[in-house]
């Protein structure tokens, strides 16, 4: 894995694009020099640290509890994923939009518009996992990507990143142990979708 300054600075100007120019990224970018080289030394000598996250909740549509790494951490976060994108992405189902080069949201919803209008007698599901961050377990984790990173550097790294993050753990044990009891909190306006689903499916 190369964490020599040019290639982070390479990275680095993918990282930036699109990025809302808060006063952590301004006062990042106005030291950039020193801090790429203060990163290039951490990762060359292992003894970069990731930091601390930190956390806020935010109520849309639904309650989301977020947690955010500095602006250095979240570089560093960039920059294993430029390297593991190329291991993995080929590896993908065409159906996977999220981070990788073509795809995105935008495209997403493109996707499944196509297969609504394709497909107008049949069902569609939308789902999402509930506390899947939380609900990782990190060593099955590290044993996926021994499988196919051989890179001692990397591996290194990508430990330091995940022992990072340790959420909400009892949620996460809870969520992913007693899955008969994850439809307990359902709200009221939700509907079961099975009454939609004609009979001989059921």
């Amino acid at each position: 894995m190369d964490s020599s300054v040019p290639t982070l600075w390479h990275c680095f100007t993918r990282f930036v694009r699109g990025k809302k120019r808060t006063t952590e990224l301004s006062h990042f970018i106005f030291h950039l020099e020193s801090n790429l080289k203060e990163i290039s030394t951490e990762l060359s000598n292992c003894t970069y640290q990731h930091g601390t996250y930190r956390s806020f909740t935010v109520n849309d549509t639904k309650r989301r509890d977020i947690a955010v790494a500095s602006i250095k951490d979240r570089f560093v976060h960039r920059l294993l994923y430029e390297y593991l994108v190329k291991i993995y992405d080929k590896t993908f189902v065409y159906d996977v939009w999220s981070c990788r080069e073509e795809k995105g949201l935008l495209a997403a919803i493109e996707r499944a518009q196509d297969f609504l209008t394709r497909n107008r007698q049949d069902y569609f599901w939308r789902g999402d996992v509930r506390k899947f961050f939380d609900s990782v377990n990190q060593d099955t984790l590290r044993d996926i990507l021994r499988m196919r990173i051989d890179d001692d550097h990397a591996l290194w790294l990508l430990d330091e990143v995940i022992r990072s993050y340790q959420g909400n753990l009892e949620v996460g044990h809870r969520e992913r142990d007693w899955p008969h009891k994850r439809n307990s909190n359902r709200q009221c306006h939700q509907s079961d979708f099975r009454q939609y689903l004609p009979q001989r499916i059921r």
